[in-house]
């Protein structure tokens, strides 16, 4: 049963934000086009978890998908999925890597040997990665009064061409390839040692509940990072059809004047950018520069059509996104 659905980070949708407003002119926009797409392919090697997740060997499993929490040294940790079941828990972590992968033990690193050559690329240590993850989670967990469920952690090969090698026992039991995870999975139920734990299930959907509660949504200030100025930014509606910017406003329609495209909502995406990329609130002015409105007639409209709260009055009034 999913208690918690999977959704895509601060960090990328503030890079999709970016690839929208960004002009691709700006020295930054490559540096920018990069990062964005290794977070889309991290979210894309999670999307891949779902399916077959589907085929649980347990129905007791509740599925907890991007969770990011805080553990009791303020240090905070996300994990791609997790799963809880009355005797046990365990830590999903996708990585979506193409090509020949070798965990190397010795090194503690990962390596993927790149095709048509001898050259190797070094990818971190994702097995160190889910052990932190494993004591944070148990630190958690005593910090907010739970008993000392059993931990499991798992690194799942989610993409098609992936192949592993030099693989060794030690490895296969804490990786596996995303196709392979239904039957690890009930490997793992069939194994664990089970004692005289087991949480009922009123504590099980309690400990649910308290994880979602804590849930911590990640922040990540763009335009700050990549030093690039909120004045940069291209501004107006963009089209949703062939991304030209700006749309034109006439009777309260959005129009694009390259392919024609018309929409009466197109505005929404944009206040959408504005608050990933700019701030979390805007007043009328700010609102009427960035959408190139007509008037702050017009500009208070729209604004008052979101239904958004609001602090101050008359021009010293500011909303909140």
């Amino acid at each position: 049963m999913i208690k918690k659905q999977r959704e895509k980070s601060h960090k990328l949708l503030t890079h999709e934000a970016g690839m929208r407003r960004v002009p691709k002119s700006h020295p930054k926009y490559p540096i920018l086009e990069q990062e964005h797409g290794k977070l889309s392919y991290g979210h894309k090697g999670e999307e891949a978890l779902d399916y077959f997740l589907t085929f649980l060997p347990n129905d007791n499993y509740l599925i907890l998908n991007s969770l990011r929490l805080e553990d009791p040294k303020r240090r905070y940790f996300q994990m791609d999925s997790l799963l809880l079941a009355p005797t046990h828990c365990i830590i999903l972590d996708s990585k979506y890597m193409s090509g020949k992968l070798e965990f190397d033990e010795s090194a503690n690193q990962l390596l993927r040997h790149l095709p048509g050559s001898d050259d190797i690329e070094k990818l971190g240590d994702p097995i160190s990665q889910i052990s932190r993850q494993r004591h944070q989670l148990s630190l958690w967990l005593e910090k907010n009064g739970f008993p000392p469920i059993p931990i499991v952690s798992l690194i799942v090969l989610t993409h098609n061409n992936a192949a592993l090698t030099k693989t060794t026992p030690s490895i296969t039991k804490k990786v596996t390839f995303h196709t392979n995870l239904p039957n690890r999975l009930k490997e793992i139920d069939q194994n664990i040692f089970r004692g005289n734990f087991m949480l009922s299930t009123k504590d099980l959907h309690k400990l649910s509940r308290t994880l979602i509660k804590k849930h911590t949504p990640d922040q990540f200030l763009l335009l700050n990072h990549y030093n690039i100025s909120a004045n940069e930014l291209i501004t107006g509606v963009i089209c949703t059809v062939c991304l030209s910017a700006p749309m034109i406003r006439k009777r309260g329609v959005w129009g694009c004047q390259m392919c024609s495209a018309y929409s009466k909502t197109a505005h929404l995406e944009a206040i959408t950018d504005y608050k990933l990329l700019i701030g979390e609130t805007i007043n009328n002015r700010e609102l009427r520069s960035y959408l190139n409105l007509p008037s702050a007639s017009v500009t208070s409209k729209y604004l008052v059509s979101m239904g958004l709260n609001f602090e101050g009055s008359f021009k010293n009034r500011r909303y909140f996104l």
